[in-house]
């Protein structure tokens, strides 16, 4: 990372927030209702936190996918296509942000020097699989660590 992680309070929302509509998680950002509710009174720390929690499971699902073979390449391409990705992601974060971001025009990830494992699956079926993933990942993070807790106090 070539920032300090420290200063990431910027907001990880991307403009399509389904809490809105009752979802405890978020299906844009993946974040959790009450950090969407409360993410303007979080304080540095707290809103790093979210941060690493979501760069976690985004590096977990992108390393069972591909392999990022040339992190200079990744960031100069990055720079390149304009892409609106921040350089204080980790290397498998970008490449999440790349997909998302070029899915539809191109068939390959090799000029941002990234070897995606399953050659036969296009850049938008891949995109959608590891955001319904990550989704899942989140929404059972969000149940384990959040909802049955509440619910054993409840039961006591």
């Amino acid at each position: 990372m070539s920032e300090d992680s420290s200063v990431r309070t910027r907001t990880p929302c991307v403009g399509i927030c389904s809490t809105t509509y009752g979802d405890d998680v978020c299906r844009g950002c993946k974040r959790f209702i009450h950090e969407v509710i409360n993410w303007n009174s979080f304080n540095p720390e707290e809103k790093e936190s979210v941060w690493k929690r979501l760069e976690k499971l985004k590096s977990q699902i992108m390393a069972s996918r591909l392999k990022v073979l040339d992190s200079k390449k990744l960031e100069e391409s990055i720079k390149h296509f304009q892409l609106k990705i921040k350089d204080d992601l980790n290397d498998l974060s970008k490449a999440f942000e790349v997909i998302k971001q070029v899915s539809e025009s191109f068939n390959d990830l090799d000029e941002f020097g990234v070897d995606v494992f399953e050659k036969n699956k296009s850049l938008t079926f891949l995109k959608e699989e590891i955001e319904s993933e990550l989704y899942t990942l989140s929404k059972a993070h969000y149940e384990k660590y959040f909802i049955e807790p509440l619910n054993r106090n409840k039961s006591m």
